[in-house]
């Protein structure tokens, strides 16, 4: 049986240490803040896959709430302000969907509306309000103890890509 050449041993050393440091240093996950009176939001992450079909977000949606109940949700006052922040990336806007939920994570309101708000990003940084969805009394069958669930959802193109991000929050009429 033959020993391997020096020039085979040398190619399979560089050809792993190329490989090795390819691994080092991987591109990290895109990463948001929600927040709302400085009180962070828990955020649900889609990434650049999984954020177009409803079926998806909904999988994403009870996957979250497994062992929680809806009603320890935040509870927002419509009208308030929530803030958006991109932690590692840059974007010029966020694209904001609001999506009534039942309680078992469907999504009851219309999945093919327009954005609710279309927020200009400033450094990284949004602001948008939290508005009543018109019509919300029809939702009256799938409201918590007088609460709507509300899954709001965060798109934004980061280098040629959508990324989708999500909160749930309970939308208080007070």
């Amino acid at each position: 049986m033959k020993k391997p050449s020096n020039i085979f041993i040398i190619f399979t050393f560089l050809l792993s240490l190329l490989i090795l440091t390819s691994c080092q240093n991987p591109t990290p996950e895109p990463d948001i803040r929600i927040s709302h009176n400085s009180n962070e939001l828990k955020v649900i992450y889609y990434f650049d896959r999984n954020n177009e079909e409803k079926e998806d977000i909904e999988e994403y949606i009870k996957s979250v709430m497994v062992g929680k109940r809806f009603i320890d949700l935040p509870a927002i006052d419509f009208g308030d302000k929530i803030s958006v922040e991109a932690l590692n990336f840059e974007t010029d806007e966020f694209e904001i969907y609001d999506y009534i939920v039942d309680e078992r994570g469907n999504i009851v309101s219309d999945y093919s509306a327009e954005p609710t708000a279309v927020t200009l990003a400033d450094n990284g940084n949004a602001e948008f309000v939290f508005e009543k969805i018109e019509n919300l009394e029809i939702y009256n069958d799938y409201m918590v103890e007088g609460k709507s669930i509300h899954c709001l959802l965060v798109r934004c193109k980061i280098n040629k890509s959508w990324f989708a991000f999500g909160t749930l929050v309970l939308g208080d009429l007070r």
